[in-house]
C-alpha cells in the first residue's frame, strides 16, 4: 500500500470524489479526510500521477507525493 498526501478534502462528500476520481482511471483508492491521505494498492508512474493531478484539480483538490 502506498499513501499519498492530498489537500482540500474536508468531508465525506469530498472523500467520496477523490475515491471516484481514482476509481475512473482504474485504480482503486481509500481516501482518509482526518489524516489527509489517499492510499492506492501500488506506486503511481509520472503519468498515471499527471493525470490524477489534473483531473483532481479540477474539483479542488491537491494530489501530492507519497507521504
Amino acid at each position: 500500500m502506498v499513501h499519498y498526501k492530498i489537500e482540500g478534502m474536508t468531508c465525506g462528500h469530498c472523500k467520496k470524489t477523490v475515491e471516484k476520481v481514482f476509481s475512473e482511471n482504474g485504480k482503486k483508492a481509500t481516501a482518509n479526510v482526518e489524516e489527509s491521505i489517499v492510499t492506492v494498492e501500488q506506486i503511481l508512474n509520472d503519468e498515471e500521477l499527471k493525470l490524477l493531478r489534473l483531473r483532481l484539480d479540477e474539483d479542488g483538490y491537491s494530489l501530492g507525493n507519497v507521504k
